[in-house]
């Protein structure tokens, strides 16, 4: 397909290899958050033209342009988390001050689309990067996109990728449609930021780490939904993602180190800092010990707090991977939430409610 010289639509998605081992069977979208009327979510992905004031899709995608900060609206957290949480008498919103770091409150509200119903794109979109035609910024003023995804969520790999990221790319302002138009999310092909970056309800993977050596750099994100992995880590060569001043709710990882990719590997580094969380079904985190990975955890917000006594719910699990699709990861120390290890460097303080 022809290029463009900025935003280009790819013939094909990368699939990634992930973890496929002890994967939840609880299916998305069952703890908290739901869509108002402003952010109703495209139900099927069959490329239909988007309403009158959404954005059109060009075959060569869309220059957004300008800057916005996101508004209060769309979808918010409920009151609950899991069953197997501790109860909690919270009611979600807004936090009313700063936390963590002291000077930054943590988003918890998704804004409703600029572009209404959304936009479903016909196939995988491409952010070139300045150096490549495009831009190095890449403002999408809180539209909605999904794309045309003809795999179920469930049905195991070959999701579509939404937006493949380029190599110094940041992307702001932009929500990513739930449910199946939802695919493979975002693959950051190089060093990417994601910043005030919306998952309604995560298909696949919300975003994916792919370049070995890069950075994936989550910051102001909301992720809601997602019945394995939030975001999967597949680089290797000391690289790393870092997750700050964000909410994630529902899910069974926040954050994975591929378990069986094609020539597996690592070292893959995981950095959280004033993250909140609620809805945990397997694990916070999951690196591979045998392969060199580390988890380095700052003011991590556990929705009822984390009982030690009976390690619920997990933090930090560290697993032997393998390579090559050769069998399946295993969880090492009978699954149990690992502190002040090499793989898993945080303490309980590091661990706090709200």
């Amino acid at each position: 397909m022809k290029e463009t010289p900025d935003e280009e639509v790819a013939d094909q998605p990368e699939d990634g290899d992930e973890d496929s081992a002890q994967s939840p069977s609880t299916g998305a979208g069952q703890t908290p958050g739901k869509v108002d009327s402003g952010a109703a979510k495209p139900t099927k992905p069959d490329g239909t033209v988007p309403p009158a004031d959404a954005e059109k899709a060009p075959a060569a995608g869309v220059d957004a342009g300008g800057s916005t900060s996101p508004s209060d609206g769309g979808v918010k957290p409920g009151d609950a988390g899991t069953p197997s949480e501790p109860p909690d008498a919270s009611t979600g919103g807004e936090p009313s001050g700063p936390v963590g770091g002291g000077d930054t409150t943590i988003p918890m509200t998704i804004p409703a689309p600029s572009n209404g119903a959304g936009e479903i794109r016909p196939s995988t979109t491409v952010l070139k990067s300045g150096k490549s035609g495009g831009k190095d910024v890449w403002d999408f003023e809180n539209k909605k996109i999904g794309v045309n995804n003809p795999v179920d969520c469930e049905g195991g790999e070959g999701q579509v990728t939404v937006f493949e990221v380029e190599d110094g790319v940041t992307v702001k302002n932009l929500i990513i449609a739930g449910g199946q138009p939802g695919g493979n999310g975002i693959v950051c092909k190089g060093n990417c930021t994601l910043d005030h970056v919306y998952w309604e309800d995560v298909c696949e993977d919300a975003a994916t780490n792919s370049k070995d050596g890069a950075t994936m750099t989550l910051d102001h994100v909301i992720a809601l939904h997602a019945s394995d992995k939030m975001f999967q880590h597949n680089a290797k060569g000391g690289s790393k993602t870092v997750i700050r001043n964000s909410y994630v709710s529902d899910f069974g990882k926040l954050w994975r180190s591929c378990g069986d990719c094609e020539a597996n590997g690592g070292p893959r580094h995981l950095q959280i800092d004033n993250v909140r969380v609620e809805g945990i079904k397997t694990t916070v985190a999951g690196p591979n010990k045998n392969y060199g990975d580390t988890v380095t955890v700052k003011n991590l917000y556990v929705k009822g707090g984390y009982d030690a006594a009976k390690d619920k719910p997990k933090i930090c699990q560290e697993y032997n991977a393998v390579t090559d699709h050769n069998g399946e990861s295993t969880k090492l120390n009978d699954g149990k939430s690992q502190f002040n290890t090499a793989t898993c460097k945080l303490s309980l303080s590091d661990v706090k409610s709200y």
